[in-house]
């Protein structure tokens, strides 16, 4: 398997499961590189360990001794603390979460509650907490950073560092599974011997609001059967609901389709359906209340302050050597400020239009964000003074971080913070004029096929070649081009001169007067498609002649 290939680890992936395949889920866990060999006791683990070891060797696989840790009570694993009392939130990926400054844009709402929802199932309440600045996130939202949204964010922040620790699941043990359902969303609470083992919910799509009380709580029924199936398939368990009439679906003579597809699919598990009241039933009640999931950011950060942000990046890494996970959020031009930005809004001709239009309630699109500048949907207005949009062109374009992103790609992270009447258009401009584009940018045309040679002629001037050399010199006559014409058998050639602004009527003139007179016509012209040779004027010249 070469390096740089897409698919390297979904094939290492499958090369360490086969590798380690009767050994998976009895002690051994396997994720890409990583090795999880977990034993009940000592001497149980030693065995375990040199049966790991001597699969390795057999396979020729290694293993670098400086990047090993042994007899661990706890170890890191994919941003958490496993141990033998349960799962826990990794403190140094916290930490970054704790000292993210507050966002000031969409984009830096996102990329933190993408972080901090990673840790979401060992919070409760995540999305209620959230709630005020989640609303920011939505589709021409204005960006209005108030209290309530500071509160949201410290507060989540500070329940990230009391996160409490999840159990393990033990096998031959009874589990429990609690749902509710809301006007907001599904919540369900897997549960073993009275203690946590996970959370889950997710709001409601747009066609389940309009679902009765009765299919809403079957809703999160089969929501928490599909997430949890891994835990839940084949074994017994009971399920609890607060919704009393669900007891007797079992039973029910009327069904409509919906429901009578997730009877189907209930059919698959072994569980009892009780009734468990509102009011006891808290935890699943308030995650059904929760909000819709963020989406999972985990990429490195590095703190420059400034005006341009990157798209962030969507990747994990562990940084070696270092006691903090490093979130990418921004990437900052420092050539200019914002109070460079304002002083070029205030100096624009369309700053008086723009400024009244953010002052009036009639505009919601403009807005003016607390640093007095102008904003469009939320986005920082460029104007034109002071190469303002140059200068951003090219940070986006040209800098360390972002390595000459095509079109598409540029377009798509400036129109996250900027906006200007024809961005669109200056960023084709732009890409179009950069010189390294040009060389280096990957060709997405097919690839061209093999060359053909043409059948030699049987007599000459029978078949002929032609061409235009342009460009020259203008001539005292006000020629600046050469109309070369080959006769493709004995390789003697007429150079007529032309100019550029010449018509097909007046070359189809001379074609007559220099070639057909001399040599006759010929059967075939081979030429490139340019305006000339493609117009109906000369294909019909051709025509007349008999000419392929």
């Amino acid at each position: 398997m070469p390096f740089g290939l897409t698919n390297a680890p979904a094939m290492f992936m499958d090369l360490m499961h086969r590798v380690m395949r009767e050994y998976l889920d009895r002690f051994v866990i396997v994720f890409i590189d990583d090795i999880l060999i977990y034993s009940r006791t000592r001497e149980e683990h030693e065995g375990h360990l040199r049966t790991v070891l001597q699969t390795l060797r057999d396979h020729r696989l290694f293993a670098k001794f400086s990047k090993c840790e042994f007899w661990l009570s706890e170890v890191r694993f994919l941003g958490h603390v496993v141990g033998a009392t349960g799962v826990a939130v990794d403190p140094e990926k916290v930490r970054a979460v704790i000292e993210w400054p507050t966002p000031t844009t969409v984009t830096q709402i996102r990329s933190f509650m993408g972080l901090a929802g990673y840790y979401r199932r060992f919070v409760q309440d995540f999305s209620k907490i959230a709630a005020p600045m989640t609303k920011l996130t939505k589709k021409n939202a204005k960006f209005d950073w108030d209290e309530e949204c500071e509160h949201a964010f410290n507060t989540l922040k500070q329940k990230l560092t009391t996160a409490p620790v999840l159990a393990l699941p033990e096998t031959g043990k009874d589990l429990v599974v609690y749902t509710d359902a809301s006007k907001v969303g599904l919540g369900c609470v897997l549960m073993q011997e009275g203690k946590v083992i996970a959370y889950a919910s997710r709001q409601l799509k747009v066609h389940e609001r309009n679902y009765p009380t009765h299919d809403l709580e079957l809703a999160a029924i089969v929501f928490a059967l599909k997430i949890w199936r891994h835990h839940l398939y084949g074994v017994r368990f009971e399920l609890f609901t607060d919704h009393k009439s669900l007891k007797y679906l079992f039973t029910q003579r009327e069904l409509n389709l919906r429901q009578r597809r997730w009877l189907e699919f209930l059919k698959d598990y072994d569980f009892s359906l009780e009734y468990h009241p509102g009011k006891a039933n808290v935890v699943a009640d308030a995650l059904s209340r929760r909000g819709s999931d963020a989406e999972v950011v985990v990429c490195q950060m590095t703190h420059e302050y400034g005006l341009l942000e990157a798209a962030e990046l969507r990747s994990s890494a562990d940084v070696p050597g270092t006691t903090r996970i490093q979130i990418c959020g921004q990437m900052r031009l420092q050539t200019v400020s914002l109070l460079t930005v304002l002083e070029g809004q205030q100096g624009d001709e369309s700053y008086q239009q723009f400024s009244k239009m953010a002052d009036s309630s009639e505009h919601p699109d403009w807005s003016r964000s607390t640093d007095s500048c102008l904003r469009y949907r939320g986005r920082l207005w460029i104007p034109l003074a002071a190469d303002l949009r140059t200068e951003i062109l090219q940070e986006a374009h040209r800098s360390r971080f972002s390595v000459h992103p095509g079109r598409t790609k540029m377009y798509a992270d400036m129109r996250r913070l900027f906006w200007w009447p024809g961005m669109k258009s200056d960023v084709s401009e732009f890409i179009r004029a950069c010189e390294i584009c040009q060389r280096v940018k990957a060709e997405h045309r097919r690839p061209g096929g093999l060359l053909q040679p043409l059948p030699i002629p049987q007599w000459k001037w029978e078949h002929i070649a032609m061409d235009f050399v342009s460009g020259l010199p203008r001539s005292p006559r006000g020629h600046d081009s050469i109309w070369v014409i080959v006769d493709r058998l004995t390789k003697s050639a007429h150079f007529i001169p032309v100019s550029t602004t010449h018509r097909v009527d007046r070359l189809s003139i001379l074609y007559e007067r220099e070639i057909v007179r001399l040599h006759g016509v010929p059967l075939s012209i081979v030429s490139d498609r340019g305006a000339q040779f493609t117009s109906l004027l000369w294909r019909a010249c051709q025509a007349q002649f008999g000419t392929d």
